[in-house]
C-alpha cells in the first residue's frame, strides 16, 4: 500500500484544493494546503530510494482463470524512482512559481489539476508490467483530452488536441496487440522481462509511437501559449510516461533486422527536432520539439542496448526543461537556476547527464554518433537562447510572490541532481567527457555563426535574397511533411465523410419513411447471410 500512498495522495489533495475554491478566501487556503502537501510528498519519495517499498498488485482481477490474468503491477525501483522523484519535484515548482502566474490564470482549479495530473504521471512511471502501464497511459491521455477541451476555445488547438489523442489511442492498440500476440503463442502473460521477440517489436512501436518518433508526429507542432505550468506538466508528464517504460525495455530486446532501421530514423527525427527548438520563436513553441528530442535521445540508447543510460537523458528532460520553462519572471539574477539546467544538459564529467552519454556514443563509431553529438550541441544553443530572451519583470510580482518564486526554480533545479547522486549511478562520475566536451564546443560555434554572421549573411549572400526565399520555402516544405499535417488532415476527411454519412441515414431514418427503410436493409442483410454474399 505504501508503493500507492504518493498516487492516493495526489488524488485527495486534488479534491481538497478543488473544494477550498468556493470558501471564503479560499483561494489563498487552497494554495498553502497544495504546496506543503506536495512537499511532504516529495520528501516521502525521496525517502523511498532507501525504504523501497513492496511492489503493489492488483491481484486476482480476473473472474475465471486467475493465474492467466496479466499483471497489473506497480513498483519503485532503479527505473521508476528518478522519474518519480522528477515529477514530484515538478509538481512542486509548479505550485510554487503559480504565485508569478496570477494573472495568467492560474488558480485553484488549475493547481488541482496539476495535483491530479502529478498523480496519474507516477502510476504510470512506476508501472511494472504492461497491462499496468496501458491503463496509466490511458487515464493521462484521457485527462490530456479533458484539459485541452476545457481551456481551449480555439479550433486549432482543439484539433490538435484531439489528433494527439488520436495517435496515443493507436499507441495503446499496438500494446494491446502485444499482450494478444504474446498470449496467443501459449506463452505466460507478458511482462517487461519475458517478451517473445516478435512482441518486443510491438512494445518498442508502440512507444516510440507515444513519443512521436516512429513515425515522427508532432500534433502539439504549435502548443498553447497560455497556462505555461499546467500544459507544460502533463507534456513532460505524457513524454515520462513513455520513456520510463522505454526504460524496462530488455536491453537486448530490439529485433537486429530492424536496428538500423530504427536507429537511422531516431537519429534524423533528433536533428530536426534539435533544429526546430533552437529556431523557435521563444521555449513554450519549442516545447513539443525539446521533448521530441529529448526523447529521441533516450530512444537511442535503448537502440544501442544501453537502457540504463535512457533514463539520463529523461530526467534531464523533465527537470532542465520545467526549469526553462516555468522561468516567466526574470533578472539577471535568477539566470542561475535555468543556468544549472543547461549544465546538466551538457552531460559533463559529475553532471546528471553525464551518465546518458554511455549509451549514445559506443565503438565503433559512425556518422551517428557525430550527428547525435551535434544534436546535444544544437540543443544547448537553443536552451541558452530561449533563456537570454526577455519575459516578464520579476519585480512587478507582490512581495510574497517574489519570496516564493525563486525557491520554486531552486526545487526544480535542485531535483535534477538529488536524482542523480541517488537514482544515476555513473552520473557524479569522471565518465566520457569527450562527447560532452565537443558538443559545448560545436554549441560555441553554432552560436557564434546563428548570432554574429546570419542576421547580416553568409559569406556576403543576403539572408533576405533568392538564397533566403529558398532556404524558407524548403524549411516550410520540410516543417509542414514532418508535422504531418497532410496526414492528419486526411483523417479529418475521413472524419467528416463519415459524419455526413451518419448525418444522411439519420435524416432517412427518422423520416415518415424510416420503418420502411429499416426493413428494406434488414431483409438485404438477411439475403446476403443466408446466400454466403460475404464470404
Amino acid at each position: 500500500m505504501l508503493t500507492i500512498l504518493p498516487v492516493v495522495l495526489l488524488f485527495i489533495i486534488a479534491l481538497a484544493v478543488y473544494i477550498l475554491r468556493f470558501l471564503p478566501r479560499g483561494t489563498g487556503y487552497a494554495w498553502l494546503l497544495a504546496v506543503l502537501a506536495t512537499l511532504l510528498i516529495w520528501g516521502g519519495v525521496l525517502a523511498f530510494h532507501w525504504l523501497e517499498p513492496e511492489a503493489f498488485s492488483v491481484s486476482p482481477w480476473r473472474p475465471f482463470a486467475t493465474d492467466l490474468a496479466d499483471p497489473i503491477r506497480l513498483r519503485w525501483d532503479a527505473i521508476s524512482w528518478p522519474f518519480g522523484f522528477a515529477l514530484v519535484s515538478g509538481v512542486l515548482a509548479v505550485l510554487m512559481t503559480a504565485a508569478a502566474r496570477l494573472r495568467m490564470n492560474s488558480n485553484p482549479l488549475t493547481w488541482a489539476t496539476n495535483l491530479a495530473v502529478a498523480g496519474a504521471s507516477i502510476a504510470a512511471v512506476t508501472s511494472d508490467s504492461p497491462l499496468a502501464l496501458l491503463l496509466t497511459w490511458v487515464m493521462l491521455d484521457i485527462l490530456d483530452l479533458l484539459l485541452i477541451m476545457r481551456l481551449s476555445r480555439v479550433w486549432r488547438y482543439t484539433s490538435r488536441g484531439v489528433m494527439a489523442f488520436v495517435v496515443r489511442t493507436l499507441s495503446s492498440f499496438l500494446l494491446i496487440g502485444g499482450l494478444a500476440v504474446q498470449r496467443s503463442g501459449g506463452s505466460d502473460p507478458l511482462s517487461f522481462e519475458n517478451m517473445l521477440p516478435q512482441v518486443s517489436l510491438f512494445v518498442l512501436l508502440s512507444i516510440g509511437l507515444r513519443l512521436g518518433l516512429l513515425p515522427l508526429n508532432t500534433p502539439y507542432a504549435e502548443d498553447f501559449p497560455f497556462q505555461r505550468g499546467l500544459i507544460s506538466l502533463i507534456r513532460l508528464a505524457a513524454y515520462a510516461a513513455g520513456l520510463s517504460a522505454l526504460a524496462h525495455f530488455p536491453q537486448n530486446g530490439v529485433p537486429a533486422d530492424w536496428q538500423p532501421v530504427l536507429y537511422v530514423i531516431t537519429v534524423l527525427v533528433s536533428v530536426y527536432g534539435s533544429i526546430r527548438w533552437m529556431t523557435a520563436r521563444d521555449d513554450i513553441q519549442g516545447r513539443p520539439f525539446w521533448l521530441l528530442t529529448l526523447s529521441g535521445l533516450a530512444f537511442i540508447c535503448v537502440l544501442q542496448g544501453q537502457t540504463a543510460a535512457s533514463i539520463a537523458w529523461g530526467v534531464v528532460m523533465v527537470t532542465s526543461g520545467l526549469g526553462l520553462f516555468l522561468f516567466s519572471a526574470r533578472i539577471p539574477g535568477l539566470l542561475v537556476f535555468p543556468a544549472l539546467g543547461v549544465v546538466a544538459l551538457t552531460g559533463l564529467p559529475f553532471t546528471p547527464a553525464s551518465s546518458g552519454w554511455a549509451g549514445l556514443i559506443l565503438p565503433p563509431y559512425n556518422l551517428g554518433d557525430g550527428l547525435t553529438i551535434l544534436v546535444v550541441a544544437v540543443l544547448i544553443v537553443g536552451y541558452l537562447r530561449h533563456m537570454l530572451r526577455p519575459a516578464g519583470n520579476y519585480y512587478e510580482l507582490e512581495g510574497w510572490a517574489r519570496g516564493i518564486y525563486p525557491v520554486g526554480l531552486f526545487v526544480i533545479a535542485l531535483s535534477a541532481w538529488i536524482a542523480a547522486i541517488f537514482g544515476l549511478p555513473g552520473s557524479l562520475t569522471f565518465g566520457p567527457w569527450q562527447p560532452a566536451v565537443t558538443s559545448i564546443l560545436l554549441a560555441g560555434g553554432i552560436g557564434l555563426v546563428r548570432f554574429r554572421f546570419l542576421p547580416r549573411g553568409i559569406a556576403g549572400i543576403p539572408v533576405g535574397g533568392w538564397v533566403g526565399r529558398l532556404l524558407k520555402s524548403v524549411g516550410r516544405w520540410l516543417t509542414t511533411f514532418f508535422n504531418l499535417n497532410w496526414f492528419y488532415n486526411f483523417l479529418w476527411l475521413i472524419y467528416r465523410g463519415l459524419r455526413q454519412f451518419v448525418a444522411v441515414l439519420t435524416v432517412i431514418f427518422e423520416g415518415e419513411g424510416g420503418l420502411m427503410w429499416a426493413f428494406v436493409l434488414l431483409a438485404l442483410l438477411l439475403t446476403i447471410l443466408s446466400t454466403g454474399g460475404f464470404f
